[in-house]
């Protein structure tokens, strides 16, 4: 199989749609997912009519894998319904069900695409990651795979999805109505994903910061006079405390933070023990002197 270089990466955010995991002529799923359709023709005919429903026939679809498990011809009969201009991302299942006479009848085949939309990068991966190219630094990730949604209650992977960032998002039908999904949607999504993260962090929304973003960690059991904290929000300085003891726990805090900060985030941790390849200002026990964060501004 020779899979196609994706030649476009930028794309209006009004012409793209996302979905996942539609195993047109594959029965069995039902079973496996709890879809609630009679049969294997029931549901293929409800997932093109509820696609075509969804997205305009000049619109852009990118599909991330597990499309169909027919043969070549039960392909190209599917295709031939479906509104859009269509990208595969390959899924686990496509890799034993595309034959290459299908292959010209989508816009593009990858085994990972990465596209543009709005100055927005977005990673498309068949599979959700956990570490992926610009997971702190505002890219999303969208992915399938895992059948996540109301009906699905048997996937494997479900209790894993605890562990993702709350830029990533399972676009899979399952998860969707079972019909694709907008950019516009995604990003409704997204965006509260990431709200209800920070607040339950305590973090700001971050309205407003362009740019670099220079935030200062202080480690428990220290606290900041009033005076160097005054001096930090006149700078533009995020002031975050981290209150979990031992280095490993540390370590996740600052990162499970800096995921969710808007902008290039530039970051010193001031506290009694190094939590190891991080920017760090030793300070004793007690309230932080404007000097020490001097010292740690310095190092942004």
């Amino acid at each position: 199989m020779v899979m196609e270089i994706v030649k476009r990466m930028d794309f209006d955010s009004e012409e793209i749609w996302f979905t996942s995991d539609t195993h047109f002529c594959h029965g069995r799923i039902i079973e496996f997912c709890g879809r609630p359709f009679a049969d294997g023709p029931q549901m293929d005919q409800e997932l093109i009519k509820r696609w075509n429903e969804t997205v305009p026939e000049d619109g852009v679809v990118f599909h991330l894998g597990d499309f169909c498990h027919g043969n070549a011809s039960k392909w190209k009969e599917i295709l031939s319904t479906l509104h859009g201009k269509i990208y595969l991302v390959l899924g686990n299942h496509d890799m034993k069900h595309m034959q290459n006479s299908v292959m010209s009848l989508f816009e593009a085949v990858s085994q990972q695409m990465t596209i543009r939309v709005g100055g927005r990068t977005i990673v498309l991966n068949h599979n959700p990651f956990l570490c992926y190219g610009g997971a702190y630094r505002e890219v999303w990730q969208l992915f399938g795979h895992v059948h996540s949604g109301p009906f699905s209650r048997t996937g494997l992977d479900l209790p894993r999805l605890r562990m993702l960032f709350p830029r990533q998002y399972d676009v899979g039908v399952d998860n969707n109505d079972f019909r694709p999904v907008s950019f516009q949607k995604v990003q409704t999504i997204i965006g509260k994903q990431l709200s209800e993260a920070r607040a339950s962090l305590g973090l700001s929304e971050g309205v407003g910061y362009m740019g670099t973003r220079r935030v200062v960690f202080i480690g428990p059991g220290i606290r900041v006079s009033s005076s160097s904290e005054k001096s930090l929000k006149d700078e533009g300085i995020d002031l975050i405390a981290i209150n979990e003891e031992g280095k490993e726990k540390i370590k996740d805090a600052i990162a499970s933070r800096v995921s969710l900060i808007e902008g290039n985030v530039r970051y010193v941790y001031i506290g009694e023990e190094s939590p190891d390849d991080f920017r760090y200002v030793h300070a004793e026990e007690g309230i932080i002197s404007v000097e020490i964060v001097r010292r740690a501004l310095d190092l942004l």
